[in-house]
């Protein structure tokens, strides 16, 4: 069986690419960057039912998961939860990115960078787009900002921008106390981060 994380399951003996699930389930693991030898493809039942359970405690919600693990990092956890997402969102997605993991440092990088591009599209719009509409959106990576004011008026307007019963939002966490940051638009947004944990 060829890449796909059905192989276990799958009922045809050959694989000739040209199955609709590996296709819908292939676009989202590579628009994710979720390799074939990544550890999501590992880890056990118990941690597959813990984040499918918070996948759905958070659906139809913006939520922050504080991730207090001392084995895992919070890239991980949102590769984890990407993961879960994509293997209960992936049928009828017809190559639409309806589960994606900003990483957000990233995502900040982009955006400064297209601030001096000259090109008609920057990588920062696919991400914008891709961010505003997923149908699951991961938040990853914060723990690798300095938060001044752009920084988290940008988080807070995409958290505001996807309040809708349709929309799932989960921020991946370090602790909140351990974020850096300073300002008014800091200090509201682990307010806000704080009010949407998940218990």
């Amino acid at each position: 069986m060829y890449k796909c994380i059905f192989s276990g399951h799958c009922v045809e003996s050959q694989c000739d690419k040209s199955c609709p699930i590996l296709a819908q389930t292939s676009y989202l693991l590579d628009r994710n960057e979720i390799a074939m030898n990544n550890p999501v493809f590992r880890i056990g039942k118990s941690s597959i039912d813990k984040y499918t359970s918070i996948l759905s405690q958070c659906k139809g919600h913006s939520k922050t998961l504080i991730s207090t693990s001392s084995t895992s990092s919070t890239s991980t956890v949102a590769d984890a939860l990407t993961y879960c997402a994509i293997c209960e969102n992936w049928k009828g997605s017809q190559l639409h990115c309806t589960v994606f993991n900003l990483k957000f440092s990233r995502y900040i990088e982009q955006l400064q960078k297209s601030w001096s591009s000259k090109e008609d599209s920057s990588p920062a719009e696919y991400l914008k787009i891709w961010a505003t509409s997923a149908k699951v959106l991961i938040i990853s990576n914060i723990d690798y900002v300095n938060f001044k004011d752009f920084q988290s008026q940008t988080l807070l307007s995409l958290l505001n921008d996807r309040v809708d019963p349709d929309l799932t939002t989960i921020v991946v966490s370090p602790q909140l106390s351990s974020l850096v940051g300073d300002g008014p638009f800091f200090s509201k947004l682990v307010e806000v981060l704080g009010r949407q944990k998940v218990n």
